[in-house]
């Protein structure tokens, strides 16, 4: 029996509409467990906590986590939670230091300065390798028996070489190094496929009007990459609160290299479920985003205001 061809039409599309299905079901699944369910949970555990003393374990509701962390950030001196904080928003100002950096590195190696295909390489090597073998490579570097730890030795007129991840006083700078030359690559390679887009003719234009570098910069190729530009300044943003240096690897948040990222993760990994660490980072979670969203909302508003350039 031949089937008709409204017939087969509405079969091909059925098969269609199944395909797809199979394909993002998996993607939704995981969107709704791990995201809205995780975020729900986190937001419902702020308000909550768990009497472990109790036969029951009674769980009741209350404000108490807020108040801790008021008490952990205001009232208590030089307490992790305020060393976390600080020590964020050097790594947030950093970061978009970073970006622009990224931005007029990335200008003139697509001007094809002199030795610009030996720094594209270098830039773009971080963001190729595993953060894990590039903080294992830092570690031996800027280690006892590293070159780093005895130039500062050197220069700085000291009688043994410092140990830079596991002292106070150097702890903190040595991860902002490795985070300078990390930060970089990975702006770059975005900002570099923006710059790629450029139309030649107007860059060619600008040299039969005879403009400058610096006039390029700002006037035909910053409007011409902005809505990359700000994209990646805006997504940085987001992470204001989260802002962290690889805490983890280097130095695992000791030596005054906390950072707000690093005090949440400490207060949930290897925590025995007997307490409600949990729930206080929840909390401190919470208190990060509603002060987040407001900014990131207000910064994609002055971005839009920015009229775009199309070509």
């Amino acid at each position: 029996m031949t089937l008709s061809k409204p017939t087969r039409r509405r079969k091909n599309t059925l098969k269609d509409k199944i395909f797809i299905f199979s394909i993002i079901i998996v993607q939704i699944i995981g969107f709704f467990v791990f995201y809205v369910y995780c975020n729900f949970k986190s937001f419902v555990m702020a308000f909550q906590l768990k009497d472990f003393h109790s036969a029951e374990q009674t769980t009741y509701w209350t404000f108490q986590n807020f108040v801790n962390m008021w008490n952990e950030f205001f009232v208590q001196d030089n307490g992790a939670l305020m060393e976390a904080f600080k020590n964020t928003m050097i790594f947030f100002v950093l970061s978009n230091v970073f970006i622009l950096w990224g931005f007029c590195t990335s200008y003139f190696i697509y001007k094809k300065v002199w030795g610009y295909k030996m720094f594209r390489i270098l830039l773009f090597i971080p963001a190729v390798l595993s953060s894990v073998v590039w903080s294992n490579i830092f570690i031996n570097v800027v280690g006892i028996e590293g070159p780093v730890a005895k130039l500062v030795q050197v220069f700085g007129g000291l009688e043994e070489v410092p140990e830079l991840l596991t002292n106070s006083d150097y702890a903190l700078k040595t991860v902002i190094g490795y985070s300078v030359w990390f930060a970089i690559g990975t702006d770059f390679v975005l900002l570099t496929g923006s710059f790629a887009r450029i139309p030649q003719s107007l860059i060619e234009v600008g040299k039969l009007e005879g403009i400058k570098w610096g006039n390029e910069l700002i006037r035909v190729v910053t409007p011409l990459v902005w809505p990359t530009l700000s994209t990646l300044l805006i997504l940085n943003l987001t992470t204001l609160f989260l802002s962290s240096g690889n805490i983890l690897l280097l130095t695992n948040g000791e030596y005054g290299t906390m950072t707000l990222s690093h005090f949440l993760f400490t207060r949930v990994y290897g925590i025995p479920e007997t307490s409600n660490s949990f729930n206080y980072a929840s909390a401190i979670g919470l208190v990060l985003t509603v002060l987040t969203l407001p900014l990131v909302f207000l910064a994609r508003y002055l971005a839009n205001k920015v009229e775009e350039v199309t070509y």
